[in-house]
């Protein structure tokens, strides 16, 4: 009995528990801290898309590696990643060190410097184009301003809710 009272109380007090309440009532951007500056591009992305758009509680979030940022993404933890160009186009044809696991539908919302902001191909359209609009409206002057071009030439398709964005399409109409 008492195993039984233990087992019922310990899942409660997982950290995986805080971890899967935190995933799921804010938008992690993540990327991995063995890159300098990676995290600081995330903090900017993040916080243009919580200045934007506040209900989504954007937050950055950090990986060991370029590759847990995939396997996170590829696992459905996380939504919204910051990688090198090099590792999305692996990861998206399924080469290299993603040879193993296969393709992964990764789709570019953003070019920054030489990193892609990536979601996966299922990935909701207006929240893909909300998300290049927080950005192009941060660009103005706030920590993005110098990067380079937010669309220009991406090594992954780009998602079709951030290109319809850059295109100037207006919002789909719900309904």
């Amino acid at each position: 009995m008492l195993l039984g009272a233990a087992a019922a109380l310990l899942p409660g007090h997982s950290p995986y528990r805080q971890w899967y309440v935190y995933r799921a009532t804010h938008l992690l951007v993540a990327t991995d801290d063995a890159r300098p500056g990676a995290l600081d591009v995330a903090t900017s992305i993040a916080s243009a898309i919580a200045a934007r758009w506040p209900d989504t509680k954007a937050a950055p979030a950090a990986a060991r590696s370029p590759a847990e940022v995939v396997k996170l993404l590829r696992s459905g933890q996380l939504q919204v990643g910051l990688l090198p160009a090099a590792e999305a186009v692996d990861a998206l044809e399924g080469r290299g060190r993603f040879a193993e696991d296969g393709r992964l539908p990764l789709r570019a919302v953003a070019v920054i410097g030489g990193d892609v902001l990536v979601v996966l191909e299922s990935f909701a359209p207006e929240r893909a184009r909300a998300i290049a609009q927080a950005l192009v409206e941060s660009r103005a002057g706030g920590p993005l301003a110098k990067k380079d071009s937010l669309r220009g030439p991406a090594p992954i398709p780009f998602h079709p809710g951030a290109l319809d964005y850059y295109r100037g399409k207006s919002a789909p109409k719900s309904g």
